[in-house]
């Protein structure tokens, strides 16, 4: 069976024309149609947001299930990652990857019930340091449930704020690919309007072979947000009796 996964930074929303226009992130997301999507800077209650749950608005305009980390507290409300799915929630955790006195961050690790079995979505937005995400990276590969669903299908992506892919090794030798490996200008994500840098990506395990991998460079996509959304294709493959 294969299933096509999206990673996007939707940047709360707001465009880079300064507007928060939620219905054109709607519209990238229902052309697309993916049956995951990972999204991160997923506004709750915030005013430059509307006081929108975004999270629970897209979910509802696109008609999937979705789960919610929370990992920075506003004055008022708070943001974090999303993951959304076509498939039924079976169990979500947040994972806090908080380096030191750095901003808040998480990782959000779901288990979603697919015709396939169980395949397991970690969607992180991890820091801006190169230290710090080293950290992170490894707190995510030793963490409880990366143990428990490893040999499982499994997908780790989000925005890495990696511009080097130094983390790449260590996920490596975690047993997870990187699905846009191939250094090609297609693949740069940010700054949406022109990017020069990819920081928006999807790794998996030896459970999924790629089938397809692009990056979502439309008129559309260039303003709904400072970051372009990432698409996979990725095949289960059985286990090994």
């Amino acid at each position: 069976m294969t299933f096509s996964f999206v990673t996007y930074n939707i940047h709360k929303g707001i465009g880079n024309d300064r507007l928060y226009r939620l219905q054109r992130i709607v519209e990238i997301c229902r052309e697309l149609n993916p049956d995951f999507l990972a999204l991160q800077e997923v506004d709750k209650g915030v005013p430059r947001s509307r006081n929108d749950d975004i999270a629970h608005v897209l979910a509802e305009e696109l008609g999937y299930h979705y789960t919610l980390g929370i990992n920075v507290k506003l004055r008022k409300g708070a943001y974090g990652n999303a993951t959304l799915s076509r498939f039924p929630v079976r169990k979500s955790s947040n994972l806090d990857i908080t380096w030191s006195i750095k901003k808040k961050r998480g990782c959000l690790n779901s288990i979603f019930e697919t015709p396939a079995g169980d395949l397991a979505v970690m969607n992180f937005h991890l820091g801006l340091a190169s230290l710090e995400r080293n950290r992170q990276i490894k707190k995510i590969i030793h963490s409880h449930f990366y143990t428990m669903y490893k040999n499982i299908p499994l997908v780790m992506l989000g925005d890495t704020n990696d511009r080097k892919n130094k983390i790449n090794g260590t996920l490596g030798l975690a047993g997870l690919s990187d699905a846009g490996a191939e250094k090609s200008p297609r693949n740069r994500t940010f700054p949406a309007y022109a990017p020069l840098i990819r920081l928006d990506k999807i790794f998996f395990n030896q459970r999924l072979e790629v089938q397809e991998y692009r990056v979502i460079k439309t008129r559309l996509s260039s303003i709904a947000s400072d970051h372009l959304p990432v698409l996979v294709r990725l095949k289960a493959i059985p286990p090994i009796a």
